[in-house]
């Protein structure tokens, strides 16, 4: 790790934020709304929406800790996150199982709940030094890679720690 602080510059430099980018999160999204028949009529009723995510969540520097962001990378448990960071996310729809079987219409009036599965390595995960950032990108080996080296996440989490101090 040292040899990065130093090739990339970074002695002295305060680690600004942690960015994390997860793909293929699923969500299934309780919902209800209004049903139009054939002949005109509608009912309220419920909606079950699955899709697939993929978006940002950010760790910025509170206190030189990161200690939330080292936790996760560890247990790649991220779902506590996405609410908070939904903004950030986007995806499409895989499927509706809708309550009623045969309708001309569903609109969509609101959402009961919504439960992801985020307990996945993130694909890229970036450390902003104020205006410098570093880019890991998840390889095929299960590895992060950047400029050709190679890290495992406890190198990650070495090299965040060095910045905490």
């Amino acid at each position: 790790m040292k040899d990065l602080i130093v090739k990339e510059n970074l002695k002295g430099k305060k680690l600004t934020k942690i960015s994390v980018y997860l793909t293929k999160i699923s969500e299934r999204e309780d919902a209800y709304g209004t049903y139009t028949f054939e002949d005109g009529t509608t009912k309220e009723g419920d909606a079950s929406l699955n899709n697939v995510l993929s978006g940002n969540i950010d760790f910025p520097n509170e206190d030189a800790d990161f200690k939330d962001f080292i936790e996760r990378l560890k247990d790649n448990e991220w779902t506590q996150y996405i609410k908070e960071f939904i903004d950030n996310f986007s995806g499409e729809g895989k499927s509706i199982d809708y309550e009623e079987d045969e309708f001309e219409n569903w609109e969509h009036i609101d959402t009961v709940d919504c439960e992801y599965d985020a307990n996945k390595d993130p694909t890229e995960i970036y450390l902003h030094f104020g205006d410098k950032e570093i880019q890991f990108d998840l390889s095929d080996d299960n590895l992060y890679e950047f400029k050709g080296s190679k890290y495992t996440k406890d190198d990650i989490i070495k090299l965040v720690k060095h910045f905490e101090k």
